[in-house]
């Protein structure tokens, strides 16, 4: 973290623009957010001339546009790494996920959604240092691999190589999990916690592809 996300995150609580999600964004995760509501579109123009920092929490119950939303309250604090205009009233823009927060209090809407959070003490690892992250690893491979067989992709699936170079959060990101088993990683207090999770997560996930495939031949 560079030092002008530190200059928000130094206090206790502090307030910071929010763009609720359908999805889960985790710490270290690149990802990109066709933007067209009025009020994110203010949103983004407001803190490209400040720190283009903003934080990112998953929806509970509604929907992206229009409010009335109910929301999470663990989130990721988000930088805008760039935007392009795609069109009137159209932005793309690409995001890094920064840092995990919490949500402490929503403050009166007036433009968008703005609330009080507070810093998570989450220090990220280059790499997980656990005996579990070989397990990890190798159960997420065969995930993939049961995937690319199912849908019949013709290319090769990642390897176990490529998912060595990540770090805990980023193989939470690229794991085939829904969005509330993406949140409850998010949410874990320690790497250690949140490995373990995981561990069991796609190892649920492999058993039900293996039972998917199983399924298929019978059908054949």
């Amino acid at each position: 973290m560079n030092l002008g996300h530190c200059k928000i995150l130094h206090h206790e609580m502090n307030s910071l623009p929010m763009f609720p999600l359908g999805t889960v964004i985790f710490p270290n995760q690149r990802f990109d957010l066709r933007v067209f509501e009025a009020r994110y579109l203010k949103l983004v123009s407001d803190i490209l001339t400040a720190e283009s920092l903003f934080g990112s929490c998953l929806i509970e119950k509604g929907h992206e546009v229009g409010g009335g939303d109910t929301r999470f309250g663990t989130g990721t604090l988000c930088e805008v790494v760039q935007s392009q205009r795609l069109g009137e009233n159209q932005l793309h823009v690409e995001v890094r996920g920064v840092q995990k927060i919490f949500i402490e209090e929503w403050l009166p809407e007036v433009s968008y959604p703005i609330a009080r959070i507070s810093e998570a003490d989450d220090d990220i690892q280059r790499k997980f240092e656990s005996k579990s992250m070989v397990k990890i690893i190798s159960e997420l491979e065969k995930c993939y691999s049961l995937i690319y067989h199912l849908q019949k992709i013709d290319s090769k699936p990642p390897n176990q190589k490529q998912f060595e170079s990540l770090n805990l959060y980023q193989l939470c990101d690229l794991s085939p999990l829904g969005q509330m088993n993406r949140y409850k990683l998010l949410e874990c207090e320690s790497e250690s916690q949140r490995g373990m999770l995981l561990l069991e997560m796609i190892i649920d996930e492999r058993e039900t592809l293996e039972g998917l495939i199983q399924i298929q031949m019978k059908d054949q």
